[in-house]
């Protein structure tokens, strides 16, 4: 494991941006890349912790430390506590990487003194001080801790902020026009990677093995990269043969592809977002997937009357039979996945985002026919943002139904129920992404 692996995750912490946009990343072997995304995901995803940590060897105030000097210290820290490599390796390493000699000695003074005395801090207390155990222990915001609290308790919130931890296993979700779930298991296992069911009938799960654009199968379009949540989102909008349906918000696509399938080439999908450049990612997977039944529009769709004007100047339905609000968000819910939104998300996001979420769902209920279906999601765990849209929208709009669903999944022994028309789904309950979904019918006239 090479110097230059650190010297490339302390540049990329401290520039916070993803290792692929970093130019020294690609020239790195396959190992050192791989041991670079370790290094900056795992320092990102602990950094309270790793924090706290060094607090108690190190006699500088942390905020006044310079930037970089204390990206290595937790970098040195994150090997030390979390991937157990030996003092010499750790803590040589990171110091090779500063440049100061000043720096240097800081740092290896801090390392050596962690190495000498491993484990010797003491977290606040679970019983007197539980919130700020959590948010130590577990590496989360004070924000984010005491809404997980409040919305669903002590022991669920501990387990939610420990299950954020661990990033969840690659999933997929199965083309079934083109093979079966049976058949790309094989195909997948037989290439090398360690492939299993998933918890629904169309998806799969894979652990560890390589990029996602070098499985078997992956040029041929036999499947998707979706988590499980949004699968059961397009499964409790229902799409059926011969459906006309809106995706209102559908960069990347997992879900209009999803829909694309369930509708056939006798249904039609629209699926439009704000750009040009999210647009086009939709049209490159429908052109790898294989569905000629997919248009695509460039439109802001808080603006009813701007949305109106470009799907008939397309020439595209302005009335569907389904709408899928899957609304931009705090992104809560796949913190395991993109820790860094621990950090980069702020609680003053929140009150803009359910005030445009309002306005989709408003766009969403003057094009829906009556009869129709409305399906909203969000990939987060505010109140905010999911029970007190969703309710405030059908106090606006009483000709909309709350409807309940219930999805089983496959072990037999989890089920996703919504009641009063809504429900959550939660990484440490369902093993998968943290959804809110609801949904409701528009009155026959």
């Amino acid at each position: 494991m090479s110097g230059s692996a650190r010297r490339v995750a302390l540049d990329i912490i401290g520039a916070r941006i993803p290792p692929g946009a970093y130019d020294g990343f690609a020239r790195l072997d396959e190992r050192d890349r791989a041991l670079v995304k370790e290094l900056v995901t795992g320092t990102e995803r602990w950094k309270r912790f790793l924090d706290f940590y060094i607090s108690w060897f190190c006699h500088r105030p942390l905020e006044k430390i310079a930037p970089e000097v204390l990206n290595a210290l937790r970098l040195g820290t994150y090997q030390l506590v979390f991937m157990g490599l030996p003092p010499y390796a750790a803590v040589n390493s990171v110091v090779e990487c500063l440049r100061a000699k000043s720096h240097r000695g800081f740092v290896n003074g801090v390392l050596r003194a962690i190495t000498r005395n491993p484990g010797h801090i003491e977290l606040p207390s679970l019983d007197a001080c539980p919130k700020q155990y959590a948010g130590i222990r577990y590496s989360f915001p004070d924000w984010i801790v005491s809404r997980y609290f409040g919305s669903f308790g002590m022991q669920d919130a501990l387990a939610l902020l420990k299950v954020q931890n661990y990033p969840p296993p690659v999933t997929l979700r199965v083309n079934m026009t083109k093979t079966d779930r049976a058949h790309l298991i094989k195909t997948l296992q037989n290439g090398g990677l360690s492939a299993r069911p998933g918890n629904l009938g169309i998806s799969i799960r894979v652990v560890g093995g390589r990029k996602v654009s070098e499985f078997p199968g992956y040029r041929e379009g036999l499947f998707a990269v979706q988590n499980e949540a949004a699968m059961i989102a397009t499964m409790v909008l229902g799409p059926t043969r011969g459906d006309v349906v809106w995706d209102m918000c559908a960069a990347p696509g997992g879900k209009t592809m999803h829909i694309a399938e369930l509708v056939s080439d006798a249904g039609l999908v629209v699926a439009s977002d704000v750009g040009k450049h999210r647009t086009a990612l939709i049209t490159e997977s429908s052109k790898r997937l294989g569905f000629g039944n997919i248009s695509t529009a460039v439109l802001d769709a808080t603006n009813p009357s701007e949305a109106a004007n470009v799907l008939e100047s397309a020439g595209l339905p302005v009335c569907f039979d389904k709408v899928l609000v899957d609304a931009a968000c705090s992104g809560l819910g796949v913190i395991g996945k993109h820790p860094d939104i621990k950090w980069m998300r702020r609680e003053s996001d929140i009150a803009d985002m359910a005030r445009r979420q309002s306005l989709l769902l408003s766009t969403a209920a003057r094009f829906l026919k009556p009869g129709g279906t409305l399906v909203y999601s969000a990939c987060t765990l505010t109140q905010e943002e999911n029970e007190d849209v969703w309710r405030c929208f059908l106090d606006a709009h009483e000709d909309l139904i709350p409807v309940d669903e219930t999805v089983r999944f496959d072990d037999g022994a989890r089920v996703f129920r919504m009641e009063n028309g809504w429900g959550y789904l939660l990484p440490h309950i369902h093993g998968t992404d943290g959804f809110f979904i609801a949904k409701a019918l528009k009155r026959q006239c």
